[in-house]
């Protein structure tokens, strides 16, 4: 019992220990007193947020986040609040719904002639500002002086996205991130990442956005996380697909009329905004911020290909939670105000968006071959340290500001481009890939009884599978393709997919296997690289040297192959499966990825 005790007490002081002393690692503080202080209301309010009691230094539970938006709903004519969903967990997935003319259902948000705003936080739990800032603005609004925001815009607020992962709640969570003291968790119960679900929809939280946006239509849409990584004096930084992308006239009105006025109304409140920021070296920004080029696996990605205008908030992970949170909260009321006064300019664009002609759709984009000119940057002084643990050199932040000259490094070149077919064909048996589809709110015609049809389909050739999963799927690290003609009997319940529809480019990019994010290459077809039938080799013998008797083509081809390869030569196992290839016996159907084009 005594060496219990000890053993108990050393835990204890471990435990203290860190404690009190992980935030005194993280890099010296840049003195801040914004006057987006000011918004932190009195503490005998008696509408005081959760988050507001300590001084925006903690964020309530699931539980205590709920109980306090019931309240207020309970208080105000112009919120609901709605489920949209359940987590793996059995939480309930909360929306709340805010408008001023009490337009509650679907069909009034999707119709209203005011324009609608979705704004999520808690898709990475630990990364929580959205939630309180949220709150905050939220009272406001409806027991506030602030009502006649609703006069802008009809709101949909998700107070907590990952709702699993908010309640795997640590001290320890996010190590890197100064406060809220308790933080959730990245990931949801089953280890997934939902800001890489928007393509695959494996997650109960991106399936409810999804849901979401289709069934309300939504003309903003806006998600709310914090940053990893380096040092520098923005607290707000936020972006957009403003180049590379597939809604170029939506990401003009960004640039152009919506984030000036967003920029502005931070720096006012003694915020300093800022790019999405990505060190070209991993470490500093001496060579350069990289404007990557994301997949539509990612938020604000899988807004630009469904031409939805979606934006990206990365507050400063090393900024005090109370300054990341009022700086939220400055963003979200400027943008009510911005999209209210430009609303019919951001109608046009999104109409313009969606009628766009698409006879290629690019699949994946690479690095510029010059880097696009040198910008200002705000910086934080740093230099390299030996490590006295490892013997390398590390970059160790000193806390004050500098600025720099940096170049910016753009991810915009089309690398890959698919011709458009006029529709794809996908066989009832992939009822997986087709229940995605629709919950992709992808138009389709179902299949009524057997057709006989010709199409074309792409054929794996040589491939190469990663070594370990990557968001629970096995992905490839490479593969050749080759594309021929077959005529395929198709089962009723098998479904046409038209490329003429507003979801035209989100259908290419889930169907093409050179997209990033087709379902092939999430592996969803991955049982097709199996050969489950094979030819024994007394059979094979003869009928091989039979079949270079009777052809002196294959021959002449075979001993083409044996000349080129010497490995070919000396392999046994390679040459019979040679012969095999040649024969009717193959599998007619091995490696075809089972998406046929419609041309």
């Amino acid at each position: 019992m005594k060496n219990l005790s000890k053993s108990l007490l050393a835990i204890a002081l471990v435990t203290f220990s860190f404690q009190v002393a992980a935030q005194d690692f993280l890099p010296p503080l840049l003195p801040w007193n914004g006057k987006s202080k000011s918004l932190i209301v009195d503490s005998s309010n008696p509408w005081i947020t959760p988050s507001e009691i300590t001084g925006l230094t903690e964020t309530p539970s699931y539980d205590e986040t709920m109980a306090w938006l019931e309240k207020l709903s309970q208080n105000s004519p112009y919120i609901a609040i709605n489920s949209i969903g359940v987590s793996e967990q059995g939480r309930v997935i909360q929306m709340v719904m805010v408008s001023k003319d009490q337009d509650f259902t679907a069909e009034e948000l999707s119709t209203s002639k005011k324009p609608l705003i979705l704004f999520q936080a808690g898709i990475h739990a630990g990364e929580i500002d959205g939630k309180d800032a949220g709150m905050m603005l939220l009272r406001d609004i409806n027991v506030g002086e602030k009502l006649e925001l609703l006069d802008y815009a009809n709101l949909l607020f998700i107070p907590i996205l990952n709702v699993d992962g908010h309640e795997r709640k640590s001290e320890y969570s996010r190590v890197n991130q100064r406060g809220p003291k308790i933080m959730g968790w990245r990931t949801n119960a089953q280890n997934l990442n939902l800001n890489r679900d928007y393509t695959k929809l494996e997650t109960a939280g991106v399936k409810a956005i999804a849901k979401v946006i289709n069934s309300y239509d939504p003309d903003l849409y806006i998600d709310i996380h914090v940053t990893d990584g380096a040092d520098y004096q923005y607290d707000v930084t936020y972006g957009f697909v403003e180049t590379g992308g597939y809604s170029p006239e939506i990401s003009s009105w960004l640039t152009n009329q919506f984030k000036p006025e967003v920029d502005q109304a931070l720096k006012e409140q003694g915020h300093i905004p800022g790019p999405l920021l990505f060190a070209a070296n991993g470490e500093d920004f001496t060579e350069g911020n990289i404007a990557f080029s994301f997949s539509p696996r990612f938020s604000h990605t899988y807004g630009d290909i469904r031409h939805l205008p979606a934006i990206l908030i990365e507050n400063h992970s090393l900024k005090p939670y109370q300054q990341r949170v009022l700086g939220t909260y400055v963003f979200l009321e400027q943008a009510i105000k911005s999209i209210g006064n430009h609303f019919t300019e951001l109608q046009a664009a999104i109409a313009s968006d969606k009628d766009q002609s698409m006879e290629s759709v690019v699949v994946k984009f690479g690095f510029r071959d010059t880097p696009a000119d040198s910008v200002e940057f705000l910086g934080i002084k740093s230099e390299k340290v030996t490590s006295e643990l490892s013997g390398n050199e590390y970059v160790a932040w000193k806390g004050e500001a500098i600025t720099q000259i940096v170049p910016s490094i753009l991810m915009d070149k089309p690398v890959t481009s698919v011709p458009v077919p006029k529709a794809y064909w996908i066989p009832v048996e992939w009822v997986e890939v087709i229940q995605k589809m629709k919950e992709h709110g992808i138009e389709m015609e179902v299949l009524k009884e057997e057709k006989e049809i010709n199409l074309e389909f792409s054929i794996v050739g040589d491939f190469q599978m990663v070594s370990r999963p990557y968001e629970g799927l096995m992905r490839f690290r490479s593969f050749d393709l080759d594309k021929e003609y077959r005529k395929v009997t198709l089962q009723p319940g098998s479904v046409r997919v038209k490329t003429r529809q507003a979801l035209g480019e989100l259908a290419v990019i889930l169907m093409e296997p050179e997209s990033v994010d087709s379902f092939f290459q999430w592996g969803y077809f991955n049982s097709i690289l199996s050969q489950t039938e094979y030819m024994e080799t007394y059979f094979l013998e003869p009928l091989a040297k039979q079949m270079l008797e009777d052809d002196p083509e294959l021959k002449k081809r075979f001993e083409e192959e044996k000349a080129k390869d010497e490995e070919f030569a000396k392999s046994p196992r390679r040459i019979y499966r040679w012969f095999y290839e040649q024969t009717p016996y193959i599998d007619q159907n091995w490696k075809v990825i089972p998406i046929g084009r419609e041309w």
